[in-house]
């Protein structure tokens, strides 16, 4: 596969972006961000409270207003937010600036990988759980418009990388 930098992590919470985006980073020898830190920093709070003070729409805006304002540069891995390709304009933005790579993974090994819902209210609860899981579901078509799909489900982060790097070389995932 052919493949430009930057690189766009993209999946759902606790598919491993911002775990997989630093080690990739790391062996590619390049930078690593996060487009819901970007968000904070620019909005000057948590992404829990532009939810809870401005609502989901608002910080929809916020992450196409960062995406659309990525600095020019080329030699970096983007971790992104679970839900930046369920828009369009998003998804457009993404392939146009680089590589989008989904790390996909079943319902059961998210949930097992999220089991600790500190700093995540949605799944406190069975009823947020099941929320999640609709939620996920729903994204999944999204998801697969990545320019290269890797399946994460029994793998460690090593293995992760390495199947990336090995598709972005020319081989298979």
């Amino acid at each position: 596969m052919k493949f430009r930098l930057p690189i766009f992590l993209t999946g759902f919470m606790g598919a491993g972006k911002s775990t997989v985006g630093r080690r990739l980073a790391e062996r590619i020898g390049c930078e690593f961000a996060d487009t819901d830190a970007c968000i904070e920093e620019q909005a000057g709070k948590s992404i829990p409270r532009i939810f809870a003070e401005d609502g989901e729409a608002a910080f929809r805006q916020m992450e196409t207003a960062v995406l659309r304002a990525l600095p020019a540069k080329k030699n970096i891995i983007y971790a992104t937010g679970g839900g930046i390709v369920t828009s369009d304009i998003n998804r457009s933005l993404l392939a146009e600036a680089g590589t989008v790579v989904y790390l996909r993974a079943d319902w059961a090994t998210l949930a097992s990988r999220l089991a600790d819902a500190s700093g995540r209210p949605l799944l406190a609860s069975a009823e947020g759980r099941a929320a999640a899981r609709d939620l996920f579901e729903s994204r999944i078509p999204s998801y697969e418009t990545a320019d290269l799909v890797v399946d994460t489900d029994n793998r460690s982060v090593e293995d992760i990388v390495e199947l990336i790097l090995a598709a972005l070389k020319g081989g298979s995932p």
